[in-house]
């Protein structure tokens, strides 16, 4: 996956806060990056781009936990 800079800011996201449900995400999207949530081929796609960071963010946590950072 390319780090574009929608990327960027679902991991951002996804590391600051404690828990955002993947429609939180959705909708911070549509209001700051005006993305047309309502089409299903941008919802699914961005859901999966979402699960894709989450996964990143969650094996980046792990990897820095296992090396006490």
């Amino acid at each position: 996956m390319k780090e574009t800079r929608i990327v960027k800011y679902i991991k951002g996201l996804i590391r600051n806060h404690k828990y955002l449900t993947t429609e939180d995400i959705m909708l911070l999207l549509e209001k700051y990056y005006k993305l047309p949530i309502k089409e299903p081929s941008v919802y699914y796609k961005y859901r999966t781009i979402i699960r894709q960071c989450r996964q990143a963010v969650y094996k980046e946590r792990r990897r820095n936990k296992k090396n006490g950072v």
